[in-house]
């Protein structure tokens, strides 16, 4: 019979998945940076602002009437900008000289602050990752913020579209003769024009996942973790104004009122999207964060509740052992390797007892333990032999990889240093 194939997405790898993206969300400091960023938005959202209209009216030729639009989309934005204001700006925008020119470019530079903090915060997620040179950097700041308003504009001017097309006569005539057609029209003009919000938001945000961290993830990923992001602020946004009396906030504070629970809103959003951003950097380099977490894991003897609780969660390395192409099976008395050995890999043992023999001593390693990681760092070949104690399977793992983990993670290369240290510790005793 057959043996299933594992798979490599399980409940264990999903829990494992989420450990691991609240692990470095916090280490990564990612709620200071949403709140940097949330600063940002506000300190640039009247040029980025600006420059979404400059580009429905100058280079989509958007009606001026697409101002009233967009306010009647969003109601909140007449509180801070008087739409007859805006309107009478750009119906009286004739030919761009010199000084309308000079006043786009610092618009465009003051829009800059808001995605020079997205830049920050996504490169300190993908910074181990994402190698660029400062002015390419620059470069991509300029190009990003260029792509986000371009969609925002274009996301808006769909929505004008629409409603431009459906008020058409011939429209309304063919509707008459099919009325399918007009159902189906008109319901998905009223989602649209119910999500237009959640639907800039969604562009703009994949825009972001997919071109900011530099690591070329999968468009798949970025498609599912902008969904899932739009998703959670969208479910967040609606519970908390739910249950939140705005009234008392305009009682106590006054007009500052709406001006906190717009802080909160654009706070949490961030929180979400920082978050996303982290979970694309961990399933796109999973594999190598769980060989790390596998080579920390505590010792059974040593544990305690927090650490009990890590070694349940992380000693199935169920993602790893879907890769057949790295698992080896042993047999009663298989060798893993012999004296001599190239030492081109270290071993995670996932089931069973691997005994490891050196100059007469022996040791044995069960499920959770790596071996061979020594002469992996050293690069020696093996002065040791590894054999299986009834059936196991074990994980190899690239020498190479290897040593790139213990390079990169301090903690990784502080017990590599301490087998190390015990390794020379046993020859020196022999040779006493």
């Amino acid at each position: 019979m057959q043996k299933k194939q594992p798979r490599k997405l399980t409940l264990v790898t999903f829990s494992q998945s989420i450990f691991l993206n609240v692990k470095f969300f916090l280490q990564n400091r990612l709620l200071s940076y949403a709140g940097a960023c949330s600063f940002s938005l506000l300190f640039s959202f009247i040029p980025v602002f600006m420059l979404v209209v400059v580009v429905l009216i100058r280079i989509l030729h958007a009606s001026p009437d697409v101002v009233s639009s967009i306010f009647g989309a969003f109601p909140e934005l007449e509180e801070y900008f008087p739409s007859e204001t805006v309107i009478r700006s750009v119906q009286s925008a004739q030919k761009v000289g010199a000084f309308e020119f000079l006043i786009g470019i610092f618009v465009f530079w003051m829009a800059r602050r808001f995605f020079a903090s997205i830049f920050d915060s996504m490169q300190n997620i993908f910074r181990a990752k994402a190698k660029r040179k400062a002015m390419r950097s620059q470069f991509l700041m300029l190009f990003v913020e260029a792509v986000s308003v371009c969609v925002s504009a274009a996301v808006i001017f769909a929505y004008i579209s629409l409603e431009t097309l459906a008020q058409l006569p011939a429209l309304s005539h063919v509707f008459v003769r099919i009325p399918v057609l007009s159902i189906f029209f008109n319901g998905f003009f009223s989602i649209f024009v119910r999500h237009l919000p959640n639907i800039l938001i969604f562009a703009v945000v994949l825009t972001m996942y997919k071109t900011v961290p530099g690591t070329k993830p999968r468009f798949r990923l970025c498609l599912l973790a902008a969904f899932l992001c739009t998703l959670s602020f969208g479910v967040f946004r609606f519970f908390l104004h739910l249950f939140l009396n705005t009234a008392n906030y305009n009682l106590i504070y006054g007009m500052l009122g709406q001006v906190i629970i717009t802080l909160m809103d654009i706070f949490f959003f961030f929180t979400f999207f920082l978050f996303f951003a982290q979970y694309i950097f961990v399933c796109q380099f999973f594999d190598e964060l769980l060989v790390g977490e596998l080579y920390l894991l505590p010792k059974r003897e040593e544990v305690g509740f927090l650490g009990a609780a890590k070694l349940i969660l992380f000693i199935r390395a169920d993602f790893l052992l879907a890769e057949n192409k790295d698992v080896i099976s042993l047999s009663d008395g298989d060798f893993l390797f012999s004296f001599g050995d190239e030492s081109d890999f270290a071993f995670y043992v996932a089931d069973g007892t691997i005994i490891e023999e050196r100059r007469g001593s022996k040791e044995a390693f069960s499920r959770g333990d790596f071996l061979g990681e020594v002469g992996c760092v050293l690069q020696k070949k093996r002065d040791s032999a590894a054999f299986s104690k009834g059936s196991s399977r074990v994980i190899k793992i690239n020498s190479k990889t290897f040593r790139l983990l213990a390079r990169k993670n301090s903690e990784i290369a502080h017990k590599v240093l301490s087998h190390i240290s015990s390794y020379f510790d046993q020859f020196a005793l022999e040779d006493d």
